[in-house]
């Protein structure tokens, strides 16, 4: 732990620690921490941090089944696994892996990733608002944890597994704070945690859920009136410039998203950066975001072109094709292979934020994980295909470019004007093949045009 600081120095971080943790023990009645403290006091945040953060808001999740025919409702519940929840075998198996693997403990690795993290989210946030966003990043980085660790809880596992306190969901997504606390309210942690509000919010704060679903809430889809303005950080050689490129060039060739590069954007814009670490590939957050929307790239992985195309397709709103309600039915995990502080790697999305508008799964997706993430043993896979294994094993985690089905839900995201579907579920319905049945399709013309190709062209 090394030396204490100065009186006053520590009495700055001590204060600094309870704005960020509010309800700590050791806060209360104005205190601080003791520097002897510090280091048991930063194992019981990890594993515990929620609690001592400032509540989560309760937030009104219309539920989207509510008042539906109850045979839409039956055949949406085939398709629909609960977020975290998983099978008493595959709990047993994780279990099994900590025997010989340290599932409670934060690897150097991810101790490093998190600071450049934090670092690069910093610098960006300030060279864009000019301000100091310090304590709204650290809260969104608690509640990247928060959800790691309250999906584990939901799986029984947080006794012997601890999530990986990196920064990062899935990966290589950064979660906004409103995206988390949708995740946390799904989760059942509404409410949990100190009354101090978080920095710069009142303690009533109310706003509309975070969600990917844009006909619902079209606040993170990217307004395609204008193309999008795209720059690049300083950081980027010629030739990591062209890579990013050539990735946006594709885009637009497949699709009707257009960029526009621009020295100096003001307002929504993408900003790509390079970052040189070897922890990571790629990070972006999904859909558009306040103010900007970072990539931030290490071209150090390979096929750099491709990883760019995965990262940007993230800012235009897809998520992980691995990570579909209907997953299951297409993949099988080996929990016996997986690293468990990894487990949100495999958390299926919330059913409520994502929409398949009716496209099959796609194991040759660029939007899809190669199969052995996550592999405790890197000769075995953790995901391997139910259909034709030998062969669709070799797709998983291709990155040279866009499948049929990646193009396919781009258009339908942004390319059909004027068609929208009116229940995040249509797509499950459309795979269910229920667009055309006689006894739904009145009302699947009137509310589910776009997954059940009813649009018209033109």
């Amino acid at each position: 732990m090394g030396p204490p600081p100065p009186n006053d120095v520590w009495q700055r971080r001590g204060r600094r620690f309870c704005r960020r943790f509010p309800g700590h023990p050791k806060c209360r009645g104005g205190n601080i921490p003791m520097f002897s403290e510090i280091s048991h006091i930063i194992d019981t945040v990890i594993r515990e941090g929620g609690k001592f953060l400032p509540k989560v808001p309760r937030l009104f999740i219309r539920d989207p089944l509510q008042g539906i025919n109850q045979d839409l409702v039956q055949a949406a519940r085939g398709f629909i696994l609960q977020l975290g929840a998983i099978s008493p075998e595959a709990g047993n198996l994780i279990k099994n892996v900590c025997r010989n693997f340290k599932c409670m403990e934060q690897n150097k690795e991810q101790i490093a990733l998190k600071e450049t993290v934090v670092k690069k989210v910093f610098d960006f946030e300030k060279s864009v608002t000019g301000k100091d966003n310090t304590e709204s990043i650290n809260l969104r980085m608690d509640r990247t944890m928060q959800v790691k660790q309250a999906l584990l809880e939901k799986a029984n596992l947080t006794n012997v597994v601890t999530a990986a306190d990196n920064g990062v969901f899935d990966k290589d997504v950064l979660l906004t704070e409103k995206q988390a606390h949708f995740l946390l309210n799904e989760l059942g942690k509404a409410g949990v945690g100190s009354d101090v509000p978080p920095p710069g919010v009142g303690g009533s704060a109310k706003f509309k859920r975070a969600s990917v679903f844009f006909e619902e809430n079209p606040v993170q889809k990217w307004d395609l009136r204008t193309p999008i303005p795209y720059t690049f950080d300083e950081s980027l050689e010629e030739y990591d410039k062209n890579d990013v490129r050539n990735a946006l060039k594709e885009i637009e060739q497949k699709t009707c998203v257009r960029f526009k590069y621009e020295a100096s954007p003001r307002g929504y814009h993408i900003n790509y950066q390079k970052v040189d670490s070897p922890t990571f590939c790629g990070l972006s957050y999904i859909g558009r975001v306040d103010p900007a929307n970072p990539v931030y790239l290490s071209f150090q992985c390979g096929n750099a072109r491709g990883v760019a195309l995965h990262e940007t397709l993230h800012a235009l709103g897809l998520n992980h094709q691995h990570l579909r309600m209907d997953r299951d039915q297409h993949i099988t995990l080996d929990w016996s292979n997986i690293n468990p502080q990894h487990f949100d790697y495999f958390a299926v999305a919330d059913s409520k934020l994502f929409t398949t508008y009716g496209i099959k799964y796609d194991y040759g997706s660029i939007m899809h994980y190669n199969a052995y993430t996550a592999a405790v043993n890197i000769a075995k896979p953790t995901m391997i295909p139910k259909v034709n294994p030998a062969q669709n094993s070799g797709l998983l985690g291709q990155r040279n470019a866009m499948s049929a089905a990646d193009v396919a839900i781009v258009q339908k995201m942004y390319c059909i004007p004027n068609c929208d579907d009116k229940n995040v579920y249509c797509g499950a319905w459309a795979l269910k093949e229920l667009c055309n049945h006689p006894n739904h399709r009145g009302w699947m013309i009137n509310n589910c045009r776009k997954s059940c190709n009813f649009c018209t062209s033109g």
